[in-house]
């Protein structure tokens, strides 16, 4: 009898969701919730609240703004470097959030080494260049961007690169 009227108090308790947490606060019991959120997850909410995006090179479809807007500069990295830096320059007339972009990985040839996805969050003022630093594709620090310095003691293999911005994140 006394479970019964125990389950009987909980679910009319439930019933008044205020009255739940002011039970919950005085018996010490903890709420449940949802813990699942990844980092990646809490950096792309970072990234795109208080935002919108511009995708396309459609000026009637991006409130007048085009990809071409923000550009990529100064890539950077050197044979023995576990990073690779480069500058985001924001050209628009808002803050720029966050970029989505490809990087493509290419022999002096030609021929195609990797292709990365990369999703950066960043603040960088209207007018404004910022550096962004990623972490480097080349494990082995076997290869040396083609502008970069090479190592004296092992030379490496040349490559260059090109951004494929795919879209970006302006303030409101």
């Amino acid at each position: 009898m006394k479970h019964y009227k125990r389950v009987i108090t909980i679910i009319m308790l439930a019933a008044c969701t205020s009255a739940t947490v002011a039970v919950a606060r005085k018996k010490g019991y903890k709420l449940n919730y949802d813990k699942r959120e990844t980092v990646a997850e809490q950096k792309e909410e970072e990234m795109t609240k208080g935002s919108f995006m511009v995708a396309s090179q459609c000026t009637d479809c991006n409130n007048g703004y085009t990809l071409q807007q923000v550009t990529f500069s100064g890539y950077d990295k050197p044979q023995q470097s576990s990073v690779e830096t480069f500058f985001i320059t924001n050209n628009t007339d808002r803050t720029l959030t966050g970029v989505n972009l490809y990087i493509d990985y290419r022999m002096p040839d030609g021929r195609q080494l990797t292709r990365r996805f990369f999703r950066l969050s960043c603040k960088v003022p209207p007018g404004e260049t910022r550096t962004a630093e990623i972490p480097t594709w080349d494990k082995q620090r076997s290869f040396v961007y083609e502008k970069s310095q090479a190592s004296s003691k092992h030379p490496g293999t040349p490559y260059s690169i090109t951004f494929d911005p795919v879209a970006y994140y302006l303030q409101f």
